[in-house]
């Protein structure tokens, strides 16, 4: 289960800006989870939960995950599309030559403090 060491992770960014910036209390995390990042939001969500006892800083703090889509611009045509299936072609022209722009974030993107 590698969300425990992404969980862990995410836990000392929270606390090393909930610190730099004279935080006394973290209410809760916001992250952003791409569906390319295999991450399994239910499984991050409980291995946060179960470090954060350990920070009375971030203890009663609530994670909340923002997942993000997969979108990509087609290099032929120019369109742009969010995509379901793993495989990306441009529904304008059917081209594969898309580049990615969303759906691989992996990033804390809020942190709510007293």
């Amino acid at each position: 289960m590698h969300e425990l060491g992404i969980a862990n992770s995410l836990i000392e960014i929270v606390l090393e800006n909930a610190n730099a910036n004279g935080a006394k209390v973290v209410r809760s995390v916001t992250a952003k989870i791409g569906r390319l990042a295999a991450v399994d939001s239910e499984a991050l969500k409980f291995a946060y939960d179960a470090i954060k006892e350990e920070y009375p800083m971030i203890a009663e703090s609530v994670l909340v995950i923002d997942n993000v889509p997969v979108t990509g611009k087609c290099n032929k045509c120019g369109a742009t599309d969010t995509y379901d299936e793993m495989f990306f072609a441009c529904s304008k022209c059917g081209s594969y030559e898309v580049e990615l722009i969303t759906g691989e974030e992996l990033t804390v993107s809020e942190i709510e403090v007293d």
